[in-house]
């Protein structure tokens, strides 16, 4: 029996929790990410227009937005689109701080390192993971991959990245603890 439902009038792609459970975030077709609080699922924000107020969205997507991801220190939430650009919003004013443009198809997964220091994108095209520094959003490093890595994720304590491409779950980075 479902704790919580909710009737969507969009399609819906990804839904992230934020890290105290009360804000939930999710990506729509439309290219829009919504904010609503958990677990009544009410617009968290609105904004007037035509003597009403109405649900404000996060608009930084020009086709489906895929996926969506919490920066550990909760400072950022970046989202990923169809349109091959990664967005990171500032959580204190949910304006859109930058985008990241290095991605070569969808953006169909997102990825902090365990401290928000850094980010990557999955794709189902390409041959590269492209890691950006979140604050700056200077490219940092890209890892080859033997064909296209739509699932990425960074290990919860050291810098070490998985992923999977042509079937095979690699995992890179500097591990310091591996004898």
């Amino acid at each position: 029996m479902p704790l919580s439902s909710h009737q969507q009038s969009m399609q819906t792609n990804q839904v992230a929790f934020c890290f105290s459970g009360t804000k939930i975030f999710l990506t729509t077709s439309e290219g829009r990410i919504r904010i609503l609080s958990y677990p009544d699922f009410r617009p968290l924000l609105t904004q007037p227009q035509g003597g009403q107020d109405h649900e404000f969205m996060l608009s930084g997507h020009t086709s489906s937005c895929l996926t969506v991801e919490m920066q550990p220190t909760a400072r950022y939430l970046a989202t990923g689109g169809s349109d091959s650009i990664i967005a990171l919003w500032d959580t204190s004013d949910w304006v859109c701080q930058r985008t990241l443009t290095r991605m070569t198809g969808p953006v169909r997964s997102i990825s902090f390192t365990f401290d928000g220091s850094y980010i990557v994108g999955g794709s189902d095209e390409g041959n590269g993971l492209e890691v950006s520094h979140v604050e700056t959003g200077e490219h940092v490093h890209t890892f080859k991959t033997a064909g296209s890595s739509p699932v990425v994720a960074w290990a919860p304590t050291r810098y070490c990245l998985a992923y999977s491409d042509l079937g095979i779950l690699r995992i890179v980075g500097v591990d310091v603890d591996r004898k």
